[in-house]
């Protein structure tokens, strides 16, 4: 008789739970991140959802996907522009993204112009630093592959109004482990932390051919997987699965993962590929080469230098055919 009882309190315990208890948000992760068309229509209007547009403000005002807000351009900009990642960033993205519409429970999509590949996955990752998909947070973030492009050729409708938002509260949420700094990359770098560090410049930047801070070549023991190989040139829209995991196919997905390239953006697309691959434990390493490039003190694998004299000649060059145009 109590064993019948304690069964059935039991059940009683597990439906008032489901019922009535604290619901969980659903960590969106790999095939979950790239939603489809008739997703992103599925959830137009929707409470808790908001879609983000992240192309430029007079494209946005030109015609946008119906219930979509705009992205201020600093946001998109903000690790190409600027190599202080100070902590005073982190306040004003919280009070940018709660303008938004954006909260710490929030359901997000992101789009854009399809060509603007590195500017897209800036977003992803910074709302994943702030902890989105991911167990320290509620919200979640999902991308709309092929941006207003794909919208348009798949019949979807636009709207030209500016849509306004209620305020929410977004707290960036710490121990996310998104973001490497120098010390975490030197651990890397040394032997003392273990890691992949990819990086997704182009081919001559990373032999040293093209040199973009005072230093050409790469970090020691780095790999590289140029970024615009995860695309197609045409469409702009990330290749198959199938593909991509052959691309990568050399590193576990188990693996502690760094990306970086020249400032943060193009790392931050690559970064955006591993995460919809599966690879959870992805990270960026933001100041990216021209800040690494420049440390003197810092070691590099086909080391070649900045030539200023090449530069001062050819800048003196175009003044003398100024001169004589003149």
């Amino acid at each position: 008789m109590i064993n019948i009882f304690g069964r059935h309190f039991f059940k009683l315990v597990v439906v008032v739970l489901l019922c009535f208890g604290p619901s969980f948000s659903h960590a969106v992760d790999g095939s979950e991140i790239l939603v489809d068309t008739s997703f992103v229509r599925e959830k137009i209007g929707q409470p808790g959802w908001t879609i983000v547009d992240m192309r430029y403000p007079e494209e946005y005002a030109e015609g946008h996907i119906p219930g979509a807000v705009p992205l201020p351009g600093w946001i998109s900009k903000l690790y190409a522009d600027d190599t202080k990642r100070s902590a005073t960033v982190i306040s004003r993205l919280e009070q940018q993204f709660g303008q938004m519409g954006i909260g710490s429970d929030s359901h997000v999509i992101l789009y854009g112009a399809a060509s603007r590949t590195s500017w897209n996955g800036v977003m992803f990752w910074v709302l994943e630093l702030g902890g989105c998909n991911s167990e320290f947070a509620s919200c979640t973030v999902q991308l709309y592959d092929g941006g207003i492009e794909r919208w348009q050729k798949e019949g979807g409708e636009l709207e030209e109004k500016k849509n306004s938002t209620t305020a929410a509260t977004f707290t960036m949420t710490p121990g996310t482990n998104r973001g490497v700094n120098m010390e975490g990359l030197k651990n890397v770098i040394e032997g003392k932390d273990k890691a992949v560090i990819i990086d997704v410049r182009y081919p001559g930047e990373y032999d040293g051919t093209d040199i973009r801070a005072l230093r050409g070549g790469h970090m020691p023991g780095a790999i590289n997987i140029d970024f615009s190989q995860n695309y197609d040139p045409d469409s702009y829209r990330m290749l198959p699965v199938a593909d991509l995991k052959s691309l990568y196919s050399e590193i576990p997905l188990d693996s502690r993962v760094i990306t970086h390239c020249q400032t943060g953006q193009r790392a931050a697309y690559s970064y955006l590929v591993l995460r919809t691959l599966g690879y959870k434990n992805v990270a960026i390493y933001h100041d990216g080469w021209r800040v690494y490039g420049s440390n003197l003190s810092l070691p590099v694998e086909g080391e070649t230098w900045f030539d200023f004299t090449k530069v001062n000649s050819t800048m003196k060059a175009v003044q003398e055919l100024k001169d004589e145009l003149e």
